[in-house]
C-alpha cells in the first residue's frame, strides 16, 4: 500500500466540481495527515448509490444504498470538504492553459523539499 511506503512531501488537488469518491478520497488524504488539499471546497457527496434505468432507457435515477460514516459516526453526506489552501481557477487562465491550482500545488509542495 503506498500509504504504507510514500515517505515524500505529497499534495492533492480538489475542485468544486468532486463527486462521491472524488470527496472521499480527499477526506481519506486529509484525515489520515498525508498532505495538504489545494483547490475549491468539495460537496459532501459520499454516498453509494445504484443507478437505475426503466423501460424508457432515458429515465434514469440514483437510489443511495450506502452513506459513508467517520469513526465519529457522521455522516460524510452533506459535509462539504474545505481545502487547507483555497485557490479557484479562472476560466480566462484556463483556456490559455494556466492552471492556477495546480501552479499553487507545485509552488507548496516545492517549500516542503529539502533545500540543495
Amino acid at each position: 500500500m503506498p500509504s504504507r511506503r510514500w515517505n515524500k512531501p505529497s499534495i492533492m488537488l480538489q475542485c468544486e466540481a468532486n463527486y462521491s469518491n472524488a470527496h472521499g478520497t480527499p477526506w481519506v488524504y486529509k484525515t489520515m495527515g498525508l498532505g495538504k488539499l489545494v483547490g475549491m471546497p468539495v460537496p459532501g457527496t459520499m454516498t453509494s448509490v445504484n443507478w437505475i434505468g426503466l423501460q424508457d432507457p432515458t429515465l434514469l435515477f440514483g437510489v443511495p444504498v450506502i452513506g459513508y460514516r467517520t469513526a465519529q459516526g457522521n455522516y460524510l453526506e452533506n459535509s462539504q470538504l474545505e481545502p487547507d489552501i483555497l485557490v479557484a481557477n479562472n476560466p480566462a487562465t484556463i483556456v490559455k492553459g494556466e492552471d492556477l491550482q495546480l501552479k499553487k500545488a507545485v509552488e507548496e509542495l516545492m517549500k516542503e523539499l529539502p533545500k540543495k
